[in-house]
């Protein structure tokens, strides 16, 4: 399997999961809590541009948008970013999305003053490279907000991939604070800081232990 094997494979595995993935998913069922740890980790005192890296179904965009932001989304999976606009007009807000790879994301480099990344690492066959695109978007000072789990605690709650996919996946089952934290200062950020200690317990079903980090661009 190639490496365009392997995103075609997960571009495929999501666009088929998107009519129905908000159904199921922690930020529709715990959208309150999701709205307050997210604005606290941004730290914003105003309209701010956001980039959303592999947005989904718009999650973190969508809350942004509601909070006054300018907001991107881009996604590799066209019946996501599908959904993300359907979900956008449904909310009565403002966000573009576009279908592209984030190492492909069509912007400018310093484009952004916040970027965001909700359980999309696990996904990647380079976690890294996303990094640095965020990295690379972020105005000098920009803050990245990372959140993702350890899905293998909870795996009836995770996607299944067949098991060559996975395979080439580094973060299949998940990622623990600790090492989150250093691959952001491996990738270049600074002061990072946790937020999931907001939530009165974990947002997914089955205790799933996860993170939601802020990081700034040194």
């Amino acid at each position: 399997m190639t490496r365009a094997d392997a995103q075609a494979a997960v571009t495929a595995h999501w666009s088929a999961r998107a009519p129905l993935f908000d159904g199921v998913a922690s930020h529709v069922a715990q959208a309150e809590l999701w709205h307050a740890v997210l604005e606290a980790a941004f730290a914003a005192d105003g309209p701010r541009d956001v980039v959303d890296l592999g947005s989904g179904t718009g999650a973190c965009a969508l809350i942004a948008a509601a909070l006054g932001h300018r907001v991107r989304g881009y996604d590799a999976s066209p019946g996501m970013v599908a959904a993300a606009r359907a979900a956008a007009r449904a909310a009565g807000v403002e966000a573009g999305f576009e279908t592209a790879l984030i190492r492909d994301i069509p912007a400018a480099d310093a484009c952004a003053d916040i970027v965001t990344l909700r359980n999309v690492l696990w996904t990647l066959e380079q976690p890294m490279e996303a990094l640095h695109t965020a990295h690379r978007l972020l105005r000098p000072g920009g803050r990245l907000v990372v959140s993702d789990g350890l899905w293998s605690v909870a795996p009836q709650y995770r996607s299944t991939y067949a098991l060559e996919l996975a395979a080439r996946l580094p973060l299949h089952d998940g990622i623990t604070e600790p090492a989150m934290r250093r691959m952001l200062e491996e990738a270049g950020f600074a002061t990072i800081r946790p937020w999931q200690q907001l939530f009165p317990a974990s947002p997914y079903p089955g205790d799933v232990p996860i993170f939601v980090l802020s990081a700034e661009k040194a």
